[in-house]
């Protein structure tokens, strides 16, 4: 299989490990320095991450409720997160460790849980309502076609991800094998609107599965 040259790899562990340490330094370096350096008026790159906070608060918001505010910290970072894990893909010598199955698997399974658990937490008991159904005597079937639309959740909610970073590194790969630099140049250029709309696609439904299992059942 093709593979495009990576810059730095540390040793003894999986690329995509590397990758990720990679992001995670960069986002919390970048933190750091724009929270020493905050102004009243923004500038591009405050302003760029202040556009993610109030976007994602206004989805909690619309899709949520006023209570979806509270999940605003763990939303922003997600899409912060899978937004520059995406872009980092883009960039020569890097991969993105999104186009890995373990790295979107383990995001898919952290909404997955918590969404879960605020669920029970709101509902208590009652939150098994949502398994059984409106009608006691369809439960069993109910209980069945709920629980495998359960786990299929985290299951889409990964392989979404992952499926189209790495058809769009392959397919960059591929053209930067056959056709140096000129096609893969400007094909880099879309992937980068093809990273941001996986990005929002990805947090979006995040918000959407918490929304899910904290609404009231009727």
């Amino acid at each position: 299989m093709l593979e495009a040259p990576i810059l730095y790899h540390i040793p003894g562990i999986p690329i995509y490990w590397t990758m990720t340490l990679i992001v995670m330094g960069f986002l919390l370096f970048a933190a750091f320095i724009i929270g020493r350096t905050l102004r009243v008026v923004p500038g591009p790159v405050q302003g760029f991450f202040e556009l993610i906070i109030v976007m994602s608060e206004y989805f909690l918001t619309e899709i949520i409720g006023e209570e979806g505010v509270k999940f605003l910290p763990l939303i922003a970072s997600f899409a912060v997160f899978v937004l520059f894990a995406n872009l980092f893909g883009s960039i020569p010598g890097f991969t993105s460790p999104t186009a890995t199955i373990d790295t979107t698997a383990a995001l898919a399974l952290i909404v997955f849980f918590l969404s879960h658990a605020v669920g029970i937490k709101k509902h208590g008991v009652r939150y098994i309502k949502k398994f059984i159904g409106p009608l006691i005597f369809i439960a069993p079937i109910m209980i069945i076609i709920e629980i495998m639309s359960a786990l299929s959740r985290p299951f889409s909610h990964a392989l979404r991800l992952f499926a189209n970073m790495f058809a769009e590194e392959f397919m960059v790969t591929v053209l930067l094998f056959l056709l140096p630099w000129v096609i893969p140049a400007i094909m880099m250029y879309m992937q980068v609107f093809t990273d941001l709309m996986q990005a929002f696609v990805f947090y979006l439904l995040a918000i959407i599965y918490l929304a899910l299992s904290l609404e009231e059942e009727h």
